[in-house]
């Protein structure tokens, strides 16, 4: 817990939603809880729902890996590894958008218009938008094909 966090009430609602699977993919992407006093640490609360979707073992939010199942075809692997810093992007909205990347739902243009918070302890930025700038690129290609 933390002085300013996520109301708790909130977030062990969620969790309950989560385990029962009735949260929607709009939910993961756009979080809701409010910010109250004495509340949990937003970081954490976003590494725990990485980790129910990492798949077995959980590693790639705990060591900030984003492990996509499916390479983008015909472009480079969106399996890629960011580097946590001070200030950087928002590890939960990247990984959101690689998602999206992987499973084709989402087109080159939308992708360099994304946009994302910095906080602390995030993504490089600058490795970020390298990897952002390939697969729309990648992306591009395909659609000429």
């Amino acid at each position: 817990m933390v002085l300013r966090g996520y109301d708790r009430k909130q977030v062990d609602a969620f969790f309950e939603r989560l385990a029962a699977g009735a949260v929607t993919a709009e939910e993961l992407e756009k979080p809701s809880f409010r910010v109250a006093m004495i509340g949990y640490d937003r970081h954490q609360v976003w590494d725990v729902v990485e980790d129910r979707f990492a798949g077995p073992g959980g590693e790639a939010a705990a060591h900030a890996v984003v492990t996509p199942a499916q390479p983008l075809a015909g472009g480079p692997a969106s399996g890629k590894e960011f580097d946590l810093v001070l200030r950087g992007y928002d590890r939960h909205q990247v990984n959101v958008i690689l998602a999206r990347v992987d499973a084709g739902t989402i087109t080159a243009e939308e992708l360099l218009e994304t946009s994302f918070t910095v906080v602390m302890r995030g993504y490089d930025r600058h490795q970020v938008w390298d990897a952002i700038k390939g697969f729309a690129k990648a992306l591009e290609d395909g659609t000429e094909e």
